[in-house]
């Protein structure tokens, strides 16, 4: 969102601020001034200059971006490190479960974390950085996939349903489906990143997958040119069967690692450290076991607890 104050030329005096503009000014992100090859221009163009009380000195335009309101709720209500794990987590294999959007009653929402067996210290560590939103721990849950006909392990926590919880979930979702919100792109951080990899990620030693099919590719261009734009890393789209995933190669691997790599617990070093797990079973260094297994069930065919 776009915003046009106007401030005067030296000599012309400073100008009130009103309320307006003071309020404006406190949402502001940054500012951006005009070049000097701008202003000639701008000053001979009656539209976008204007004349001082006495006529004689005009006033410049600079525009104020101003940062979304939500997201200055947002971050309000969340204090930073929690709401880089929600955001991040959002973005990777979390969800928001929303039972209150009347039109009387609030928009509340939960968060479900949930990960396989495998990533159970990483559920904790999640956990332990959200707990101030949860009433119970972590919990371990069984079921059978029949997909794949083996039984699985895995484990969860969900968040009381907030009002806060309920603002992210209507910039998360769009008739049902996740999206990547463009809301989030000024606060978009490195801990956001490493949780989301940590999620979603899979490091083949040498280049890095970030598993993004869920997201729609109209989406997934918004990411790339996000790495591109805020980390100098130069990611593709590249077909994955019916869907599409993102992929940062060799030449950007080192440095994606390095951003991420403060923000990564010791229980997910494994994300840094060494190639993805799928690949280490598939040559036989890991078994096919329940403790081998990172997936999660359908929570759609599981009772709701």
């Amino acid at each position: 969102m776009i915003r046009d104050t106007y401030a005067t030329y030296p000599g012309g005096g400073e100008a009130s601020k009103g309320l307006a503009v003071r309020q404006l000014k406190s949402y502001a992100s940054w500012v951006r001034i005009p070049e000097p090859s701008e202003f000639s221009s701008r000053i001979n163009n009656k539209k976008n200059s204007k004349l001082t009380h006495n006529g004689e000195v005009r006033l410049r335009m600079i525009k104020l971006y101003v940062m979304d309101d939500i997201v200055g709720r947002l971050q309000s209500a969340f204090p930073l490190h929690q709401l880089d794990v929600i955001l991040g987590s959002l973005l990777g294999d979390a969800r928001l479960e929303c039972r209150s959007k009347g039109v009387r009653a609030k928009h509340t929402a939960r968060l479900r974390v949930h990960h396989g067996y495998k990533q159970k210290e990483y559920v904790w560590w999640k956990y332990k950085i959200l707990k101030d939103y949860v009433s119970c721990q972590p919990r371990e849950i069984s079921w059978t996939n029949e997909k794949r006909n083996l039984f699985e392990v895995s484990w969860y926590f969900h968040t009381k349903s907030l009002e806060n919880l309920g603002i992210i979930h209507k910039i998360f979702y769009e008739n049902g489906v996740k999206k990547f919100p463009t809301n989030i792109l000024p606060i978009f951080s490195d801990r956001m990143l490493a949780v989301w990899y940590m999620d979603d990620g899979s490091n083949n030693h040498g280049s890095v997958t970030l598993n993004t099919h869920s997201f729609s590719l109209e989406d997934q261009q918004i990411i790339v040119d996000l790495l591109k734009r805020k980390y100098h890393i130069y990611p593709t789209i590249v077909k994955d069967r019916l869907q599409w995933k993102i992929s940062i190669g060799s030449y950007d691997y080192d440095h994606f690692l390095s951003i991420v790599a403060p923000f990564i617990p010791q229980v997910m070093a494994y994300k840094i450290a060494n190639p993805r797990n799928d690949l280490s079973i598939k040559l036989g260094r890991a078994s096919a076991s329940a403790d081998a297994n990172t997936s999660v069930p359908d929570m759609e065919n599981l009772e709701k607890v």
